[in-house]
């Protein structure tokens, strides 16, 4: 047997322990992240090794490893390898639980071994692990501790030299078979498909400031206007994020009776953006204010008002929707909180994915303004932040794959992409020949293995301005999706999409070039 077959699923793992025991053979597990496989690693090992007849290791996936940006640095499967190379190490299973206690309850070894370092351990995650081990009759032993390395201390004190992105991202492609070939096909075909964007047009400015120090009357920081740009932003630069990647976007959208909304109109006809904006008297157009000195925001105005559509503005809207959804083949639903997507609006969009099957993509992004993603429920794809997904099932202990399998299950949606900030993002769906209706009532963990579960790590080194990356995100995908590419692929391009974006300032259209230097560079293998 080459050393590859030892990694196993669980369910081989099963099978495998089985006649282990069947022959009277006792086993020993150890569980962790393996990030770095170094000298103490080797010690741990081998002193399992040797408390019993069989050394299982379960690896933690790289969707529930919290140890910070771009960690794990190795991708799980290279861990895995890695881990089998070794000669004393009888099988290998990578293993998504948020702690040891599933990997234990499934393996039920004869021993668990840890490091010395948490022999006076009694509470937290390790408390649990004991406790667990202890009561169907295993024992929990310690390894002897005479080296001991850190994989975390190794990454941190060379992460300059480190490039783990690179092997994250063709990690990712390789599993998924992405090339550019692949992607450049796919770009292509965005010429022929239309997409709807609907939600709320927001007029971002951003000041530029002189600071001039703090003032001699207050603790106050004291600055002076030196220049201001102005963008389109909100549902309306989602759709010129489609426009500048060859889709044809189609925006219906709220504006107020002012200068501001006679700028949006102007600014959509120069870009050639076929645009409904509806007018309420009744609220202003939603500008945003930045002050920004020497790169830093110091300050965010914003006017707006955030009541509910009035019944008659609700319905004029719903009638250019319904007049729009048989030519559309994708949907952009864009909430940002300020009374605009109706759950009558929500409800349009599932419906129409139900009728024709197209692709809908919602958001709700709720960084000042009150929302919740689950009300998106029915879509095709939510793309939630962490901070919104924790929100949104008050939730601020669980691990992100938790987070993203409990509410693939409530929103009762295809699939789930969790946003996590310079971090990444993780992609959750319902895996090939799964039913939904089958994982109701089953164990949190159960679900996650009916799931596939990807990370993927951002592409952007040194970000400029992230708060716009969200929403070249969202046009990305949803005109990916409208192409027929797969959640994997479509989350690919998307993430390439908000790299660029972050790396400018203020709210400017990705464009298909740029989107390809930044998925494939010349140092990237695709």
């Amino acid at each position: 047997m080459t050393y590859l077959e030892k990694i196993l699923s669980r369910d081989a793992l099963s099978q495998a322990l089985q006649l282990v025991r069947e022959r009277g053979q006792s086993v020993v597990q150890c569980h962790g992240c393996f990030d770095i496989l170094h000298p103490g690693h080797l010690r741990h090992l081998t002193w399992a090794r040797r408390q019993a007849d069989v050394l299982v290791v379960t690896v933690s996936a790289d969707s529930v490893v919290q140890k910070g940006r771009n960690r794990p640095y190795v991708p799980e499967r290279l861990r895995a390898e890695s881990l089998a190379a070794l000669e004393f190490v009888s099988f290998v299973c990578i293993d998504d639980g948020d702690w040891a206690g599933p990997a234990l309850t499934f393996v039920r070894p004869d021993v668990y071994v840890k490091g010395k370092e948490f022999e006076q351990v009694f509470d937290g995650r390790f408390g649990r692990e004991r406790r667990l081990v202890e009561e169907y009759g295993g024992r929990v032993l310690f390894s002897s501790g005479d080296v001991v390395y850190s994989s975390t201390h190794i990454i941190d004190s060379h992460k300059h030299e480190l490039e783990p992105v690179e092997e994250q991202v063709a990690a990712f492609c390789g599993r998924h078979a992405i090339t550019e070939q692949r992607v450049r096909e796919l770009l292509d075909a965005l010429a022929e498909k239309t997409v709807a964007v609907v939600g709320e047009t927001i007029v971002d400015t951003y000041v530029y400031a002189e600071a001039l120090g703090m003032s001699a009357e207050a603790p106050v920081l004291v600055v002076r206007p030196r220049d201001s740009e102005t963008f389109i932003g909100g549902a309306a630069i989602v759709a010129q994020h489609l426009s500048g990647l060859g889709a044809t976007p189609h925006l219906l959208s709220l504006v107020g009776r002012d200068e501001a909304a006679d700028r949006v109109r102007n600014d959509l006809v120069q870009r050639g953006i076929v645009a409904e904006l509806l007018e309420d008297p009744g609220r202003p157009t939603i500008v945003k204010t930045r002050y920004i000195s020497e790169g830093k925001k110091l300050l965010n105005v914003n006017v707006f008002s955030d009541h509910d559509l009035d019944q008659v503005t609700e319905q004029a809207l719903l009638s250019r929707l319904q007049a729009l959804g048989d030519r559309m083949d994708a949907v952009v639903v864009t909430d940002f909180g300020y009374g605009v997507v109706t759950d009558r609006v929500i409800e349009w969009a599932r419906e129409l994915k139900r009728r024709r099957g197209v692709a809908v993509v919602g958001d709700v992004q709720c960084s000042t303004q009150l929302g919740n993603v689950r009300r998106m429920r029915g879509l095709s794809v939510i793309a939630p932040s962490e901070r919104e997904a924790r929100l949104s099932l008050c939730d601020r202990a669980s691990g992100i794959a938790d987070l993203g399998a409990e509410l693939l299950l409530q929103a009762e949606t295809d699939c789930v992409l969790v946003t996590l900030g310079a971090r990444g993002m993780m992609l959750l769906e319902l895996g090939e020949g799964v039913e939904r209706e089958t994982l109701k009532d089953k164990h949190l963990a159960e679900v996650k293995s009916a799931l596939s579960i990807e990370y993927l790590p951002s592409m952007v080194a040194t970000p400029v301005d992230p708060m716009g990356a969200g929403d070249a995100m969202l046009a990305t995908l949803a005109a990916s999706l409208a192409a027929d590419a797969s959640p994997a692929l479509a989350a690919f391009v998307a993430m390439g999409a908000a790299a660029v974006a972050a790396s400018h300032l203020g709210n400017v259209a990705v464009t298909r070039a740029e989107l390809l230097a930044v998925l494939f560079p010349a140092s990237r293998v695709a």
